[in-house]
This record gives C-alpha cells, structure tokens and sequence, in this order.
C-alpha cells in the first residue's frame, strides 16, 4: 500500500472525485476503490445538477440539447481546471465516480508520467478504456498518441492545459458534453492527447457495475447487457490486438 501511494499521490499535486451529494451507492464505491489503492483524494460536488444558479446556465452555456446532468458534469470538470490554476497544482488526476481502478494502477500511473516529462506542456493522458475503443498496441512504452476522446471517467492533465481551457472559455460558451468539449476545445488549443497502451481504469456505467446516469442508450439496455457486452466487446479488441 505505501509503494501505491507513493506511485499515486506523490506523482500529481491533486486528486479529485466528480460526485454528487445524493449518490450514495457511487460514493461508497469510490471511497472503497481510493482507499484500496491507498490513494488522498477531494470530492467536487460543486454543481450538482438541482443546485446551479441560472444565471450561471446563461453565462457559462449556449442554447442546446444539454440537459442540466451533462451540464453539471461539465462544470465539475471545469471546477477542476479552476483549483489546477488557482492553487498552483502542476499535474492533476480527476476520476469520475464510477471510476474502477486496476489492481497495478499506482504503478502503471508512474510509467505513465514517467514519460510525460518528455512532453510539451499542454497535455492530457486518458486513462480508462473508452468503452473498449481504447488505443492499444506493442511495444514498452506506456503513453501513446490518443485517438478521439470517449470520455472523462478517469484523466491526468498538467497546468498548462488547465490554463488554456480557462483562456477559451473566457471567450466561448459551451454546447457540448464533457468529452465532445475537451476533444473539440483542446484541438483548437493545441492541448495533445495520449492514451495508455494498457489502459488502468472501467468504467462502472459502461461495464455494468452501475446504471448510466447520462447516456440513455446504455440506461436502456440495463446493466446485465452492459456487463455482457463490454466483457465480449474487451475480449474481441483484445483478441484482434494480438493477432494484428
């Protein structure tokens, strides 16, 4: 446990869980997971979605087909931008709270930022598997240039892109969801993306640990053909990788 957290905690300034007040089940886990792994962490449950001042709404959003959720889990991820600048952090690890972490994650995270060090500053490191559409490859090297970001549920990004997120969003009002924004957001900014050549963290809404609060699709379809088809789906882009 303490060779986790050193390999954790000692390797970014801060840790932050996006959460709401009212998810008991999802705090629970996350408690349970942060504490396996040894890991100190902050809560963000600034901007639960029944309490965000309208006129924040106006300011903050263009009209759009954001519902108040998707907009709540933006601001979160803002609100980290924010401290990231505010408190001098310069490197920051945000997990969303159905994050499931990877029995050597302390370890794979320190290769990792490892090799960050070689890296212009401006840049963000996706550690989860993207709902299976994770990069993948050969090799020994533990960063890999990223493809299109499918989501936030777990990421490392350095102070400089948390700089240039605030920058754009001093001129811009945002349409999109958490992952669509920092895909399109960091493109225009220049913030690169990496990903894991083996990924660290699941998803627990995508796997099937918990019901998606925002993607109606996967609600839908319910949890046991979730558990189902990420298991075949993790199994198959396995499999492929190792044939190609």
């Amino acid at each position: 446990m303490g060779q986790e957290r050193a390999a954790t905690n000692r390797l970014v300034d801060a840790v932050y869980v996006l959460s709401v007040r009212s998810f008991a089940d999802r705090i629970a886990h996350i408690e349970a997971e942060m504490a396996r792994h040894g890991i100190d962490f902050e809560f963000v449950f600034d901007f639960d979605a029944n309490a965000i001042p309208d006129d924040l709404i106006e300011s903050r959003f263009a009209p759009s087909d954001l519902k108040r959720t998707h907009q709540s889990l933006v601001l979160k991820h803002i609100e980290t931008w924010r401290r990231c600048v505010s408190e001098g952090h310069g490197r920051v690890l945000v997990f969303e709270d159905d994050a499931v972490l990877a029995r050597g994650f302390g370890s794979g995270l320190a290769a990792a930022l490892d090799e960050a060090r070689t890296l212009e500053p401006g840049w963000l490191i996706y550690l989860g598997r993207g709902n299976n559409r994770h990069v993948g490859g050969r090799g020994n090297r533990a960063l890999l240039p990223g493809g299109e970001l499918p989501a936030t549920d777990a990421l490392v990004f350095d102070v400089e892109a948390a700089r240039r997120r605030m920058a754009w969003l001093d001129s811009h009002r945002i349409t999109r969801p958490a992952d669509w924004l920092m895909r399109e957001m960091d493109a225009a900014i220049g913030v690169r993306h990496y990903w894991l050549r083996e990924p660290l963290v699941e998803q627990g809404s995508m796997n099937g640990l918990f019901s998606s609060v925002l993607d109606e699709k996967r609600r839908g379809r319910g949890r046991w053909l979730n558990w189902l088809r990420f298991r075949w789906d993790r199994w198959w882009k396995r499999l492929r990788q190792r044939l190609g």
